[in-house]
């Protein structure tokens, strides 16, 4: 597997622009200030304020790596949370962010030539759709075989709650390869189009044996935690299986989670 690049310290980005994806989830396009970012989908920064006046935190690219060499970033507003405040509510467009990395090993594996499997969480569909976007690009969805399909199962807690749900059921729509489900939590019978219910309830009937599968899980760190057993359940090769756990508000990559920073972002599947 080719080596991740080297991080890079305090590049700066200007915030070009800011839309909320759900009542609670921003995504923030950042334009190269100073210099590229060299980065592998599926990675994550460290972003802080020029002034360094809020401290630094962790959050997935939201991307693969573009000929503009912008930066897509989801960030949950959470309450009290001086980091995503400051990134969701009172950053201004124009405003100038640090940003260190890439970190991190939630990258896809090149040998690998089977079927794949994303789960994610809320905005754990960050480095998520990085690597959905990296597939598409070097048309690796565009091939219909069932050996080698790729499947996002998405889980959101309402219809409000679900992510790029335009973009990927229109990737679904051109791309013979690839299969987008969305699946809700809090939904009743009958006021939501199946499937209803968490992940592990779900994943069975969708796909009921893991065995060839390279699995990708991003989300909350229970989300994480019950879809780890469950594919593990459906037969996932241990050396298959990638994870990325989401925190509510991120720490930075060197540090050890908060009390406030361990509370999870996304629901429970």
């Amino acid at each position: 597997m080719p080596l991740a690049a080297l991080p890079d310290e305090d590049v700066e980005f200007v915030l070009s622009d800011r839309t909320w994806c759900t009542p609670v989830v921003a995504e923030l396009t950042l334009t190269v200030a100073e210099r590229a970012l060299d980065f592998r989908p599926g990675q994550y920064v460290l972003l802080q304020d020029e002034a360094r006046t809020v401290a630094p935190r962790s959050y997935s690219i939201a991307n693969a790596p573009r000929s503009d060499d912008t930066l897509t970033i989801l960030v949950t507003a959470v309450p009290d949370g001086p980091t995503s405040t400051w990134l969701t509510r009172d950053a201004t467009v124009g405003h100038r962010l640090l940003v260190s990395g890439p970190y991190g090993n939630f990258v896809a594996d090149p040998d690998h030539v089977g079927p794949t499997l994303y789960l994610a969480g809320g905005s754990g569909l960050a480095p998520v759709r990085a690597l959905i976007e990296a597939a598409a690009l070097r048309g690796a969805t565009g091939v219909p075989e069932p050996a080698r399909r790729h499947t996002l199962l998405f889980s959101g807690r309402t219809a409000a709650d679900v992510i790029h749900s335009t973009w990927l059921t229109e990737l679904a729509r051109t791309q013979p390869g690839f299969d987008y489900v969305r699946t809700l939590t809090r939904a009743a019978a009958g006021e939501a189009d199946p499937p209803v219910g968490r992940v592990p309830e779900v994943l069975p009937g969708l796909l009921p044996d893991l065995t060839d599968h390279a699995v990708y899980i991003a989300g909350a760190p229970g989300f994480v935690e019950a879809c780890t057993r469950t594919a593990e359940g459906l037969g996932v090769r241990a050396g298959r299986l990638h994870t990325e756990e989401f925190y509510a508000e991120p720490a930075p990559w060197h540090a050890e989670p908060t009390p406030a920073s361990t509370t999870a972002s996304e629901e429970i599947p």
